[in-house]
């Protein structure tokens, strides 16, 4: 990353309106042949909190994209505030309904997170995956994902994957974020984001879809030598936090068949942690 050549603060970000059509475009133009229902709006509390509502009232007919130009209401895990200015991040959610629910569900997050990392690879941006849900480039945060399942009265399924990537951000953005960020336009020519948000929400939920697909069929095992190679910070030493307090301390070795974070703690076999956020000791990205 050279954001000294491309500075996101720095650069005026101007991008028009999203486009309904140009989304459906680019969903089938990257090798999606299923059904989809692509919903854009200029604004919202939160497009995943949008289509959670709908489905717990009735399971999806098919899968569905919402988006939106701005969020006052955007989250994460653990009910965290989501901060960006409106047209300065990609904000989608993706409602897709589930004939059944598969094992090791959690672990969707990762799967989609390894998604995410590989189609954006290929724009030269290395990605690595700071476990459970976070985009990271050089230990800064590019982007989330949050995985939320909701169930209708008739007890059936709708997953939910909400996606948030940064595209700019402005100095006060940064320090609402109050942990390192990085926006797109800063690995990219900002001119080329702004005209592209189309193109990168359509490419990315194919890619989510498609994930879908082979999660339902083969779990997490597909992906896990996926993630292992992708996942942020293995062999350092790192404390695991919940609600505020440190719950495990060790060094960073793997996640497991369920997408659970392993820790060497010392001896013994591993810990195995299932809720929870990494925070390296040292400072090395």
């Amino acid at each position: 990353m050279n954001s000294a050549a491309i500075a996101s603060s720095d650069t005026p970000f101007d991008p028009p309106p999203l486009s309904q059509r140009a989304i459906e475009g680019w969903i089938s133009d990257s090798g999606w042949t299923g059904q989809c229902v692509v919903e854009v709006v200029n604004e919202t509390a939160s497009t995943s909190a949008d289509l959670m509502a709908r489905a717990r009232r009735v399971q999806f007919a098919q899968p569905v994209l919402r988006a939106t130009d701005f969020q006052y209401e955007g989250r994460g895990r653990q009910g965290r505030p989501w901060f960006a200015l409106p047209r300065h991040a990609l904000l989608f959610s993706m409602g897709m309904p589930l004939a059944e629910l598969p094992a090791s569900l959690p672990a969707i997050t990762l799967a989609c997170g390894v998604a995410l990392a590989e189609c954006l690879q290929p724009r030269g941006i290395d990605v690595q995956l700071k476990w459970p849900n976070d985009l990271r480039v050089g230990g800064g945060k590019l982007g989330g994902i949050l995985s939320e399942l909701a169930a209708d009265d008739k007890a059936r399924f709708t997953l939910v994957v909400g996606i948030g990537i940064n595209l700019h951000l402005e100095p006060s953005t940064r320090h609402m974020i109050g942990q390192p960020a990085v926006g797109l336009d800063e690995l990219l020519p900002p001119a080329v984001v702004a005209a592209e948000r189309e193109a990168w929400i359509g490419r990315l939920a194919a890619a989510t879809l498609q994930t879908l697909d082979v999660f339902t069929r083969q779990g997490f095992a597909a992906f896990r030598p996926r993630f292992s190679a992708l996942m942020e910070g293995r062999g350092r030493e790192v404390d695991v936090m919940d609600n505020g307090a440190v719950i495990a301390s060790g060094r960073l070795t793997d996640v497991d068949g369920h997408g659970r974070l392993l820790i060497d703690v010392g001896g013994g076999p591993p810990r195995m942690i299932s809720v929870g956020d990494v925070v390296f000791r040292d400072s090395t990205p």
